[in-house]
């Protein structure tokens, strides 16, 4: 683990840490994180993030360090998400031991209010935020943020602890969930953020349904997601992956060519794209499927006649998690490096999660 200036420390106690540990290190990947395996350690080396977890007898000691709070702030977030979403059985609890972390949000903590909804299709709402300060997110570096959707909440219950000088944690967790900055409009101090409405009611597609203007979240960022250098891309997902495809393709210039490929529920459901480069679209319909969301776009792809690596190529995937799993398979079969490729998994389908 490198040597970084802030650190925290955690041990999982779990009636299961073997299977949890396992799915932690394909949580990781699924994220498109890499993530070294040695015997009962797992390794891994960000950026701004280095960490080690352990396997132990009862559970697994975690150590993080970090190059600034703000990366330290969302591993821990990332570490209590990760083990909240485990589907297996029995109790599980974290226990911190922390070195610098004494905050509930993170540095770049900002408010969004919103100021206008919009139906792009559907199935996608463009919920325009004002904002404090969005140039900030005009960088094509990192395109995402992050939404805390329970800010209100978390405020409250501050609020209602500070008066009454308890000292005790919240008993609510932050809701923290990763969104494609879709637009910025600095002068008129807006971002946009495109939602997908979709059945499976995550917190950002429940809180977007029943937005208003006027209501507020927090938000946190901007951070990842971007993109490399390129002569040729490959830009491919289902609804989630809209916002960034299209935020990726107003970007490029004239010398670029781009295969666009969009797994989607029905005809209704797709957009315009705009792009000085050349581009290829193909849209895929769910509904000619029977509603397998993993099948199409992954045989797709793994149809396709690919560039040979003299060209300077890069690949660009999110999508759910099975097709996500698929296309990284695909990659590395037709000799895409590490660097010619981001594949992640934005969501994953209950309905597809095995029994345990």
């Amino acid at each position: 683990m490198r040597e970084l200036p802030y650190k925290l420390q955690a041990k999982i106690v779990a009636n299961r840490p073997k299977h949890l540990f396992e799915r932690l290190h394909e949580h990781l990947h699924e994220h498109d994180v890499d993530a070294r395996l040695s015997g009962d350690s797992l390794f891994v080396d960000l950026p701004a993030v280095s960490g080690i977890l352990r396997l132990m007898d009862g559970g697994i000691e975690v150590d993080i360090a970090a190059s600034d709070l703000e990366s330290l702030y969302f591993a821990k977030v990332w570490l209590q998400d990760a083990v909240a979403e485990d589907p297996a059985p029995g109790t599980i609890r974290i226990v911190w031991s922390e070195d610098c972390l004494q905050r509930h949000l993170p540095p770049s903590f900002s408010v969004l209010t919103v100021d206008d909804i919009v139906d792009i299709t559907p199935r996608i709402r463009r919920i325009r935020f004002r904002a404090a300060d969005a140039r900030s997110f005009e960088t094509l570096d990192d395109l995402h943020l992050r939404i805390l959707f329970n800010f209100e909440e978390l405020a409250e219950q501050h609020a209602s602890r500070r008066s009454r000088l308890e000292p005790s944690p919240p008993d609510v967790a932050p809701i923290w969930r990763a969104y494609t900055v879709r637009s910025v409009e600095p002068e008129d101090h807006i971002i946009a953020v495109d939602f997908v409405l979709h059945s499976a009611e995550g917190p950002g597609s429940r809180w977007a349904m029943r937005a208003r203007r006027g209501d507020v979240v927090g938000a946190a960022g901007p951070s990842g997601g971007g993109y490399s250098d390129a002569a040729w891309y490959l830009l491919a997902g289902d609804e989630t992956a809209l916002p960034a495809i299209s935020r990726i393709l107003e970007s490029l210039d004239e010398r670029a060519t781009a295969t666009v490929m969009i797994e989607v529920g029905s005809p209704t459901d797709t957009i315009f794209f705009t792009s000085k480069a050349a581009v290829e679209t193909r849209w895929l319909y769910r509904d000619d499927h029977d509603g397998d969301c993993r099948g199409g776009l992954a045989r797709a792809i793994a149809s396709m006649e690919f560039p040979d690596a003299s060209r300077k190529r890069f690949a660009w995937i999110a999508s759910e998690r099975g097709t996500a799993k698929a296309v990284r398979a695909t990659l590395r079969d037709r000799g895409f490096t590490k660097e010619e490729q981001s594949v992640a998994a934005y969501w994953h389908d209950l309905r597809q999660v095995s029994a345990i």
